[in-house]
């Protein structure tokens, strides 16, 4: 394996064909894989989380 290559690991997620089209579309108007607007959106909840923790 290349050294840039980082091990992965496929999760299955249900949702609603709604709620999955608007994800879909969200990633497309950011120009980014679900990928990477779900290590987006899981940044944004850690810093939350550490904040709501901290107060």
């Amino acid at each position: 394996m290349a050294d840039n290559i980082k091990p992965r690991k496929i999760i299955g997620v249900s949702m609603t064909p709604s709620l999955a089209l608007k994800v879909k579309e969200e990633a497309v108007r950011e120009g980014i894989s679900i990928r990477k607007l779900f290590e987006r959106m899981w940044d944004a909840y850690q810093k939350t989380k550490k904040m709501q923790n901290a107060g």
